[in-house]
C-alpha cells in the first residue's frame, strides 16, 4: 500500500531522489535489485551524509572512513549515492548500469568505481573483508602512534543483509571480530527479512540481537525510516569498546506495490510501479530525473562535516619524514611491494632442508625489515612454520603485534586478508594444502581485486601419509592453479624457494600461493634462485641429444632427478627441468618456452597430485605420472610406492613409452 507524500524536508527529499535515482538505474538495465534500493536507502544517506570521514574529490584518501556493501546486490543504491556525494559518477555511468566496460557494474568493483573500497557480491565475503579492515586500521594506528604520528584513525562500516548473515563465513569472522573488540568496526544490518526464496524465518529464525550479542558484540535497534534514530544509533556505536551491530528494520521494496515480499527482491518493478512511487515522492517521472538542490545539499553536508579534518590530515602529511610518505603514497597507490627483499640466508653444511623451516626462515628475515608485514594461520602455524619469532601476538590488548591467531577459520581467513590488503598491509595467511577448498571463495575474490595476498599452503601430497586421504591433496593444486590471476609456486629446495620469495615480495599487487611440502628434500648445487620468475628452467641438461624431457616441481623434483640418473645408465639422455610455476612459465616469451621444451620431444611429467595440471606439456596421459585417486592412510613410502612414486617404477614407465 502506497503512503502519502512525506513532508519534502532535505533529509526525506535526498533519499528520495536516492531511491528514484537507484530504480531507474535497474530499469534501464533491465537487471538488478529494486527491493534493497527502496528499502535502505536512509541507511546509506545517514553513513554519507552525516558520518562518513570522506573525500570525494580524494576518493583513495588512506585515512577515510572505509564502507563495505556486503550485500553487493545493492548496488545501483550505493552508486547513486556516490553520485549524489559528489564522486566523479555521472548520470551517464549511471545510465550504463550492469553494461560491459561500465564504471557501475552489477556488483561493486574495487579499482573501477570511485569510492568503492572493496568488490562483493559473494554475501559474506564483504563482512570478513570489513574485520580485517578493522584489524589492519587498529595495527596501523598504533604502529605510526608509537611514532607520535597520528596518520591513521578510521571506522570501518558495513551494510549487510540477512543473506550475509547466513553465510558460514559470517559467523567465523563475527566471531574472532568480538573476540578482538574491534569497536571500530560498525554493521548496519539490512533486516528486512525477505530473501529471494520467501519469508527469512524459513530458513533462519535466529535471534539476531541475543547472537551478536553471545559474540561480544554490542547491538543496537532501530526503524529504518528514522533519520535521527539511524543518525543517533551511529552516534552510539562510536562510543562502544565493542565491535558494533545496528539492527535497522526495513521494509524491502518500501513504496512499491509489492512492497515485504519475495518479489520485489530481484525482479526489476514494472513501468507503472516506478510512476506511482516517484509520484508519491513529488519527483517527476522522467528516468535520471534527479533534483541539484538535494544533490548540492548532500555534498554540502559531507563537504562542511569533513573539509577541516582533511586538510588537517595534509598538512600532518605534508610535514612527515620523507621516508613515511613514501610509504604512504604506496599505499595510496595500491602498492604492496615489500621493501629490502635481499633475503639470501646462510645456507649451512647440510644435505636437506624441509621447505617449510626455508619459508620460515625467509618470512621472519621480511618481517625484520618491514614494519607493515604481518600474518597467521588457521590454527596450525607450528605446522606450517608461519610463526613470527621476533613479533607478539596481535590481540584485543595489543594491537601492534604482528601474529594473527585466526583460530580454525579458514574462509574467514581468507576474507580478513582481502580487508588487511586493502587498508595497505601486506600480509599472509596459512593452512594445510587440503584445506585451502575452504579458502577458495576469498581467494577468488583477492584475485579480482589484484590483492597482494600471500596464501602458504603446507603438506602439500599424498606424500603426506599416515594421517590419510582427508589430510592428502589431490585435486587442491590444478584448483588453485585455475584461478585467474593466482600465481602458484610449487618450489623444490632452498634455492627455489628463495627464488619464490623474491617474485612474491616484490609483487606490487596480486596474489600468490606458495605450496611447501612436509618432507626433506635435497639442497641442490643446480637449481636456481634467479630462474624460478620465469617459472620453469633446465635443471639437469641433457649430455648431447634429448631421448626425453622430464617435468616436475616440488619434492618430486629429487625423484625426477634420480629417475634421470638410473635412465642416463640404460642409455638415455634426459633433460630435466623444474617448473616452479606454471602460470609464470606461460607468461614467457615463445622462443623461451621452446628453449625449455623444444618441439619434437617426448615430454614426461611427475608430479603426486592431480594430472589435469599437466596435458599442455604431454602427447597424452600416458605420459604423466600424477594422482588421480584418493590416497591411503600409512606410511608416506608405502602410499608413494602404491601410486608409482619410486624411482624403480618411474624408470620403468618412461623406459617402456622410450622404446
Amino acid at each position: 500500500m502506497f503512503l502519502k507524500q512525506k513532508e519534502n524536508n532535505n533529509d526525506s527529499k535526498i533519499i528520495d531522489n536516492l531511491r528514484a535515482i537507484s530504480i531507474d538505474m535497474i530499469h534501464e538495465a533491465n537487471s538488478g535489485h529494486p527491493g534493497i534500493a527502496l528499502g535502505s536507502a536512509p541507511i546509506l544517506y545517514t553513513l554519507y551524509a552525516k558520518h562518513l570521514k570522506i573525500n570525494p574529490e580524494d576518493p583513495d584518501w588512506i585515512n577515510r572512513d572505509r564502507f563495505i556493501m556486503s550485500c553487493g546486490h545493492g548496488s545501483s543504491l550505493l552508486y547513486a549515492t556516490l553520485y549524489m556525494s559528489g564522486y566523479n559518477i555521472t548520470l551517464e555511468d549511471l545510465k550504463q548500469f550492469r553494461s560491459i566496460h561500465s564504471k557501475t557494474p552489477g556488483h561493486p568493483e574495487y579499482c573501477i568505481t570511485p569510492g568503492v573500497d572493496c568488490s562483493t557480491g559473494m554475501l559474506g565475503q564483504g563482512l570478513a573483508s570489513a574485520v580485517g579492515m578493522a584489524i589492519g586500521e587498529s595495527y596501523l594506528r598504533e604502529y605510526y602512534h608509537k611514532q607520535n604520528l597520528n596518520i591513521f584513525d578510521f571506522y570501518t562500516y558495513v551494510l549487510c543483509s540477512d543473506g550475509d548473515i547466513m553465510e558460514g563465513i559470517s559467523y567465523e569472522a563475527l566471531s574472532l571480530a568480538g573476540t578482538l573488540k574491534l569497536n571500530k568496526l560498525i554493521v548496519l544490518y539490512d533486516s528486512n527479512k525477505i530473501c529471494l526464496d520467501g519469508k527469512v524465518d524459513m530458513v533462519n529464525n535466529i535471534d539476531v540481537s541475543k547472537y551478536f550479542s553471545s559474540l561480544n558484540w554490542n547491538v543496537i535497534e532501530v526503524d529504518g525510516e528514522d533519520v535521527n534514530a539511524l543518525d543517533s544509533a551511529i552516534q552510539k556505536a562510536k562510543q562502544s569498546t565493542l565491535p558494533n551491530i545496528i539492527i535497522v528494520n526495513t521494509t524491502i521494496g518500501k513504496y512499491s506495490k509489492l512492497e515485504g515480499t519475495k518479489e520485489v527482491h530481484g525482479t526489476p518493478l514494472t513501468e507503472e510501479d516506478i510512476t506511482h512511487i516517484k509520484n508519491n515522492f513529488g519527483i517527476r517521472d522522467i528516468p535520471f530525473t534527479v533534483s541539484s538542490d538535494a544533490k548540492e545539499e548532500m555534498q554540502t553536508m559531507i563537504k562542511n562535516r569533513n573539509q577541516e579534518e582533511y586538510q588537517k590530515w595534509q598538512n600532518t602529511f605534508e610535514k612527515l619524514p620523507d621516508d613515511i610518505k613514501t610509504t604512504l603514497e604506496k599505499i595510496k597507490n595500491h602498492d604492496l611491494s615489500l621493501e629490502n627483499i635481499d633475503i639470501n640466508y646462510p645456507i649451512l653444511e647440510k644435505e636437506t632442508e624441509n621447505l617449510r623451516e626455508s619459508s620460515s626462515k625467509i618470512l621472519n628475515l621480511l618481517a625484520a625489515i618491514n614494519p607493515l608485514f604481518i600474518g597467521g594461520s588457521a590454527d596450525v602455524s607450528m605446522s606450517t612454520m608461519t610463526y613470527l619469532k621476533d613479533e607478539k601476538d596481535y590481540s584485543k590488548d595489543n594491537t601492534s603485534g604482528r601474529n594473527i591467531h585466526y583460530g580454525v577459520r579458514e574462509h574467514a581467513m581468507g576474507g580478513i586478508m582481502n580487508g588487511l590488503s586493502l587498508v595497505g598491509l601486506r600480509n599472509f595467511g596459512s593452512t594445510y594444502l587440503a584445506f585451502s577448498d575452504y579458502l577458495k571463495p576469498a581467494i577468488r575474490m583477492a584475485c579480482q581485486m589484484n590483492l597482494a595476498n600471500i596464501y602458504i599452503f603446507s603438506h602439500d601430497s599424498i606424500s603426506v601419509g599416515k594421517d590419510g586421504p582427508t589430510h592428502q591433496p589431490v585435486e587442491q593444486l590444478i584448483s588453485l592453479r585455475s584461478i585467474p590471476n593466482l600465481e602458484v609456486f610449487r618450489p623444490n629446495d632452498v634455492n627455489e624457494m628463495i627464488g619464490t620469495y623474491k617474485v612474491v615480495a616484490s609483487k606490487k599487487q596480486g596474489p600468490s600461493a606458495i605450496i611447501l611440502g612436509r618432507n626433506q628434500t635435497s639442497i641442490k648445487t643446480n637449481t636456481s634462485i634467479v630462474d624460478v620468475k620465469k617459472g620453469a628452467y633446465i635443471v639437469k641438461p641433457e649430455e648431447k641429444h634429448i631421448s626425453a624431457i622430464i617435468i616436475s616441481s616440488g619434492e618430486e623434483l629429487d625423484l625426477a632427478l634420480a629417475a634421470s640418473k638410473d635412465l642416463e645408465e640404460k642409455g638415455y639422455d634426459i633433460r630435466v627441468v623444474s617448473m616452479p610455476c606454471i602460470s609464470l612459465f606461460q607468461n614467457q616469451k615463445q622462443s623461451y618456452q621452446e628453449e625449455i621444451l623444444p618441439y619434437g620431444n617426448k615430454v614426461f611429467v611427475i608430479e603426486a597430485s592431480s594430472s589435469y595440471s599437466w596435458y599442455e606439456f604431454v602427447y597424452n596421459k600416458k605420459y604423466l605420472i600424477t594422482v588421480d585417486s584418493f590416497g591411503y592412510s600409512g606410511d608416506k613410502d608405502s602410499i608413494l610406492d602404491e601410486f608409482g612414486f619410486t624411482v624403480s617404477k618411474v624408470v620403468a614407465k618412461i623406459e617402456n613409452l622410450l622404446k
